[in-house]
């Protein structure tokens, strides 16, 4: 896991109580106000404005946030409504503004790379979700590809693989040492690994009597991991330890490419499989986890933020009768897309390969195997996303 120099902790003026890097090569070459917000414009042309209440609720001097927590102790609403006295730019362009509220006034300051980054007018976004690189059976040529020397010791390998788990969703590593543990030692690079019911991490193998599909030698249809939960893990590893059985090769199929191809050629489909629920349930004798959700999560502005698709884990179909067909219909279309050749990418995991994947938008999957003719033994462990995306941040905030 990163660590954080705590001799960097104590927050600067130049910080605004936040230790994310906030800087920007933008000039303000104009400033305007009135009582009620501040109008700037850039060297670049953009406009930015900011209301009063926005700017008062967002001071980050020690009287408003606290010094070394970096919360905001500030409580608008125990305030009189403020407005703008004056309204200045200082040294390094930093903004500075007199607040009048009833009869107390408060003084602040904003640097422009902190007003740069946290800008909502329009044309100005911030912390947009990464973009994700959909991909079909071809990314076989242009798989993330990472050594596990380069990934545990650089920040360089360390950002690569963050990248390719942001971007295109999935990442191998090559040359893990083929020991019990390093796959533990691999996702605590990142963060903390993310507990199931199966464990905090979980050994596939073969077994007699299975509580699961995975622990048989069958072969297993895409899907998605712990689908029955209310909040499936995030981010799947799987680390190859032996792999010596005739079979078992892995199969992946980038989810969000799959619905968007859905979305083009069967808007009735795909409106169906992510507007209506299906039940997934797990249960053997120590717990019974369920949940009813769609196949296909989109945020408010249609993006897709999750596919959800487990076979094995499929409850009963419910709804309202003259839906059942229907969507028994989208989600043949949807699993006859998932089999098509052109958007799976197969691969043999070796002995050291570890395979991670955005467990909301990659689907895996493996052919069967003979469990007489080898040895085949995996382990797997869960991420959350917000580990992830705060490794990122940690290393751009060294980088600075």
């Amino acid at each position: 896991m990163l660590a954080v120099d705590k001799k960097h902790h104590a927050p600067r003026e130049s910080s605004m109580a936040d230790l994310a890097p906030m800087q920007t090569v933008r000039t303000i070459i104009a400033l305007e106000h009135d009582a009620q917000g501040v109008a700037l414009r850039w060297d670049d042309g953009l406009r930015s404005r900011f209301h009063v209440l926005w700017l008062r609720d967002n001071c980050p001097c020690p009287q408003c946030r606290h010094p070394q927590a970096l919360e905001r102790t500030f409580m608008f609403i125990d305030h009189t409504a403020p407005s703008i006295r004056s309204a200045t730019l200082r040294a390094n362009e930093v903004l500075e503004i007199e607040f009048r509220a009833g009869d107390e006034s408060h003084l602040s300051r904003y640097t422009k790379g902190w007003l740069r980054a946290h800008g909502y007018s329009e044309n100005q976004t911030r912390d947009r979700p990464c973009t994700p690189q959909l991909w079909d059976a071809g990314i076989a040529y242009r798989l993330p590809c990472i050594d596990y020397t380069d990934y545990m010791q650089t920040n360089a390998g360390l950002r690569a693989w963050i990248e390719g788990a942001r971007t295109q969703g999935i990442v191998l590593l090559r040359g893990v040492p083929q020991q019990p543990g390093r796959l533990l030692e691999v996702a605590r690079r990142i963060g903390p690994v993310r507990a199931s019911n199966f464990g905090e991490y979980y050994d596939i193998v073969s077994m007699p009597y299975p509580n699961a599909s995975a622990y048989t030698s069958m072969g297993l249809e895409l899907h998605t991991d712990l689908a029955n939960w209310h909040a499936p893990p995030d981010v799947q590893l799987l680390f190859c330890l032996k792999s010596s059985v005739m079979g078992g090769e892995s199969v992946f199929a980038d989810g969000f490419r799959v619905a968007e191809d859905l979305r083009a050629a069967d808007q009735e489909a795909f409106n169906l499989l992510s507007t209506h629920d299906i039940e997934y349930r797990f249960h053997d004798h120590t717990c019974d986890i369920r949940t009813s959700a769609p196949v296909i999560e989109v945020d408010r502005e249609g993006r897709l933020t999750r596919i959800r698709f487990n076979n094995w884990l499929r409850g009963v179909m419910v709804g309202p009768e003259k839906l059942i067909e229907p969507m028994y219909k989208a989600l043949a279309t949807f699993w006859r897309m998932l089999r098509n050749p052109k958007y799976r990418l197969e691969l043999r995991l070796e002995p050291g390969h570890l395979i991670a994947y955005n467990n909301n938008r990659v689907l895996h999957g493996r052919a069967p195997f003979d469990a007489s003719s080898g040895e085949r033994h995996l382990q797997g462990c869960y991420l959350n996303q917000e580990d992830v995306d705060s490794a990122l941040r940690l290393l751009e905030r060294q980088q600075a």
